[in-house]
Formats: C-alpha cells, sequence, structure tokens
C-alpha cells in the first residue's frame, strides 16, 4: 500500500432438615435483598491495523511525511457516541458518552477537560516509530474524531452510519455529535489537522497506541498495532518525465 498526501479524511462509501431449615433462611434473605443494578455498558473498542506494512512518499521539493498508518479503532457490541456542547460561546465544552443500562441509553459524562474544542479527542493516539536498527527516531501523539472515515469490518453491521462526517471547527459550534456506529471501524489519522514529519528514505516500524487515559476512560486493550513503514523519495520531475515519455 503506497500513500500520498491527503486532505481531511470523509467517509467513502465485539439432606437434613437441618440443612433444608438453613437453606430456607438463605432463600429468604437473598429473596429479600434487592438484587444489585447492572453497571451500565459501552461499546467494546480495539486499536486494528487494516494494513501490516505500507510505502509512504516524500517529495523533494516538499519533503517530509504524513504518518496515515492505517490505524482505525473499531466498536462492536454498541456504537461509540459522544455528544460534546458548551452552554455558551463563554462556557467551557463538555462531553458525555451514550452508554447503556438495562437496555436503556443513558449519558455518562466525561471528566472536565477530556476535551478543549469540537475537533476530536486530544492526544488519543501516540506514535513512535523506529529506524532499522531499532533506534527510537520520533514520537508524537494525535488527537483522534470519531467521525473520522470509516466503513464496516463486521458482515452484519448497519450498512450505513448514523452518525456525520468530520468534526467541526467552527468557532460558533455549540454541540456536536461524534461516533463509531457498532460494527464499523474510524481511521485515526487526523488527516489535514496533523502536520509531516521528517523521515529520511529506508525502513520503519512504527507503533500506534490508544494514550492511557483513554484506554482507562473506554476500557481498551493495551494493545498497541505495529506497522512496517517504507518511506521512498521522489521528485515531482519524475511524474512530468514519464508522462512526456508515454505522450
Amino acid at each position: 500500500m503506497t500513500r500520498t498526501r491527503t486532505t481531511r479524511l470523509r467517509r467513502p462509501l465485539l439432606a437434613g432438615t437441618t440443612a433444608v431449615a438453613a437453606m430456607a433462611v438463605t432463600a429468604s434473605l437473598v429473596a429479600a435483598t434487592a438484587e444489585p443494578a447492572k453497571a451500565a455498558t459501552g461499546p467494546e473498542l480495539s486499536l486494528i491495523a487494516a494494513t501490516g506494512s505500507l510505502t509512504l512518499t516524500s517529495w523533494k521539493e516538499d519533503p517530509g511525511v504524513y504518518l496515515d498508518l492505517g490505524t482505525y479503532l473499531t466498536a462492536d457490541g454498541r456504537p461509540l457516541e459522544l455528544k460534546v456542547t458548551r452552554k455558551s460561546y463563554k462556557d467551557p465544552v463538555t462531553i458525555t458518552q451514550t452508554v447503556y443500562e438495562g437496555g436503556k441509553a443513558k449519558p455518562r459524562t466525561l471528566p472536565k477537560g477530556t476535551v478543549k474544542d469540537f475537533s476530536g479527542l486530544p492526544g488519543f493516539a501516540e506514535i513512535t516509530v523506529t529506524d532499522k536498527a531499532g533506534k527510537k527516531v520520533l514520537t508524537r501523539t494525535e488527537d483522534f474524531c470519531p467521525n473520522n472515515a470509516s466503513g464496516r469490518v463486521r458482515p452484519d453491521a448497519p450498512a450505513t452510519s448514523k452518525y456525520p462526517e468530520s468534526c467541526p471547527t467552527n468557532p460558533f459550534t455549540l454541540g456536536s455529535v461524534w461516533g463509531v456506529e457498532k460494527g464499523w471501524a474510524a481511521n485515526t489519522y487526523a488527516g489535514s489537522y496533523t502536520e509531516p514529519v521528517a523521515l529520511a528514505a529506508g525502513t520503519y516500524t512504527a507503533k500506534v497506541a490508544v494514550a492511557k487515559k483513554y484506554r482507562d476512560l473506554f476500557g481498551i486493550a493495551n494493545k498497541p498495532a505495529t506497522v512496517k513503514v517504507t518511506v521512498v523519495e521522489r521528485s515531482y520531475e519524475d511524474d512530468q518525465g514519464a508522462a512526456g515519455a508515454a505522450a
């Protein structure tokens, strides 16, 4: 798989009498004790890599590569649904997650400061790149918009997602809904909201992990995705020369 620079991601297309008496007393005590309420549940979220290896292109005239590594967050059992709001332009942005208790949806308020605006979950993905010798050459974090480019990962998943595309950056936004549909996966790459990185031509290993605070918040397993990355250097003149030869 070869990737070049991209713009903002959009959607294309988890016994005896005594014993009997004792049992009767125990049964009556159990019956008299109210059953504990079942804990509210959300989706089972996982980080996956769509491919084990890919090629990124760095242009001589405009060096640097974007770390579109093909990693996705999947939602199983329930959709991941987040509602992000603020009462006014002067109030802070707050976020709730839709969870389910007894089959009914209810809001779960997430900690203050989880989000700072409507562009996504800050610092969600942690990326580490090592060279062929195993030396660390790059570390960075990227925000995650659950409304990123997404697609079904299960044949029994809904045919379409009910969630909108992209996360708004409009300064006048007062509310937004983010989500990953049940049985779907959303790209963790931040698209044009991220900056390119300087990597010389060569072979690397990229490890993508979900930041601990989000693993704890959403119950995501600590299982980073690993992708082999090959960086190639090209020139715009290469394409021009090929076009001229074809003509």
